[in-house]
């Protein structure tokens, strides 16, 4: 070849002259070197795939506003993330970038044969290999794709599936909003086109995803959108018979959140069906945990008989339980017999609390018992003095 031939070497002549002088190279070296980025970008270039190319020179470059970058301070606030506790994450490492490049030519090669099913499967990979890796923006990267093929290809399986895939990827990374409309999707299609056991998974899917979405709302201090994903998690949980323990909780949930909103008649009903609920499926831990709630509902209300009659029913319960709920469960009842000015069963429940402090060498627990003790006692004798003063006259 004269030097004019030379000079007229078409584009991927030249690549591929580059190519084989690098491998020289490194065969001259005497060690195995791993092509870099830009060898491999080249490879996926030269065998006619340009697609591969740019999907690769995209994952492999931070920074490039494409969606498999860290998310921006202000987009992780709309995800009502908190930007000190999100982990950067890194971008491809060299030795992924191999498997990278090949999966990605597949998919390419695969999509111009009009193997739609080849293209997802190539997709699916890639995805569940950056999940796992804990480089969950890549592979979020990667599972919306084989949401976009399967949607294209009208297969509702596929799209079932992407849509679960999906939503985990976006629980992976605090998308709390994401998620749920992921599995929402899930559900929706699953409902109309799957068969039972999609159904159960998408309503277990979903079931948890409101349930994320409402503890996300509470601790931001929107009490009423806690409420309205804790209805909607109770609403989806209800339509499962399968799974009634996930209703109790939902409505134990419910009931909580509106405690803290102060509809505290609401609090009950829905903690009086969580009982209901426990009680059928002889859950006895669930049952105290209903006890409990209620009597701090009936508390709040200022019902000091249903208050008492639900926290010794929760003591019952509770003997072989947990010390420390126990230990309070006394505590709160000492507190209301000596309200009520009864106060020889507050000193009675104020020992036992004091009795189960100690057991438990909790220091702070202890001195506010016997703190308590000492003030019944003191109270009981006054009383006594004051019975025996009026007997006298």
């Amino acid at each position: 070849m004269g030097e004019d031939d030379v000079g007229k070497r078409t584009f991927k002549e030249k690549l591929l002259a580059s190519l084989a002088e690098a491998e020289l190279d490194a065969a001259a070296a005497g060690a195995f070197v791993p092509l870099d980025k830009q060898a491999l970008a080249m490879e996926a270039l030269m065998s006619g795939c340009p697609g591969a190319f740019v999907d690769f020179f995209y994952l492999t470059t931070p920074c490039d506003g494409v969606g498999d970058d860290n998310p921006t301070t202000e987009e992780l606030h709309a995800r009502r993330i908190e930007p000190d506790r999100y982990e950067q994450q890194d971008e491809v490492a060299l030795e992924s970038m191999q498997f990278l490049k090949d999966s990605l030519v597949s998919a390419d090669m695969a999509a111009r044969r009009g193997d739609i099913a080849a293209v997802g499967d190539a997709y699916k990979s890639l995805a569940k290999f950056f999940a796992g890796t804990d480089n969950p923006n890549k592979a979020l990267f990667f599972f919306v794709k084989c949401l976009d093929v399967a949607s294209a290809a009208g297969n509702v399986a596929a799209e079932i599936e992407a849509n679960a895939n999906l939503g985990s990827a976006y629980e992976a990374v605090g998308d709390t909003a994401a998620a749920v409309a992921a599995f929402e999707q899930q559900a929706a299609l699953a409902h109309t086109s799957g068969g039972p056991a999609e159904v159960r998974v998408g309503q277990t899917n979903l079931v948890r995803a409101y349930r994320a979405a409402a503890e996300r709302c509470a601790a931001m201090g929107d009490a009423g959108g806690s409420v309205t994903f804790l209805e909607k998690c109770l609403e989806v949980a209800k339509s499962d018979s399968s799974s009634p323990a996930a209703e109790g909780l939902a409505n134990h949930r419910l009931g909580f959140a509106h405690h803290a909103g102060g509809d505290y008649h609401k609090a009950i009903t829905f903690q009086t069906e969580y009982l209901r609920l426990c009680t059928a499926l002889g859950d006895r831990t669930g049952e105290g945990a209903a006890r409990r709630a209620l009597a701090a509902a009936n508390q709040s209300q200022g019902d000091s008989t249903a208050a008492i009659a639900n926290l010794e029913a929760f003591l019952e319960i509770a003997k072989s339980g947990d010390p420390t709920s126990q230990a309070r469960a006394c505590c709160s009842l000492g507190k209301i017999y000596g309200a009520a000015g009864k106060f020889d069963r507050a000193v009675t429940y104020f020992e036992r609390f004091f009795e189960v402090a100690r057991g438990l060498n909790n220091r702070r627990m202890l001195d506010v018992a016997r703190v308590n003790l000492g003030v019944a006692r003191g109270s009981a004798r006054g009383a006594g003095l004051l019975r025996a003063v009026a007997g006298a006259d």
